[in-house]
């Protein structure tokens, strides 16, 4: 899966990583009217961000053989 990462496929994991960080007010809203406890949707939200941090992690160092420069644009 690593040797599919391109710049651009970084660059919007970076962006959903962010996004994950803390649930947006929809994604509250939605969890309240499914009956999703505040505590629930806050541990997932967060081992999301966790994995999607090491994904990154393991993207940078991967194609860090091949001149992959996170930040730059395509």
């Amino acid at each position: 899966m690593l040797k599919d990462f391109t710049r651009g496929r970084y660059k919007a994991l970076e962006l959903i990583a962010d996004h994950i960080k803390t649930p947006s007010r929809d994604l509250r809203l939605d969890a309240i009217i499914l009956d999703v406890s505040d505590e629930d949707l806050k541990w997932v939200t967060e081992r999301l961000h966790y994995y999607f941090l090491k994904l990154l992690e393991e993207a940078e160092y991967d194609t860090a053989e091949e001149d992959f420069l996170p930040g730059l644009t395509d």
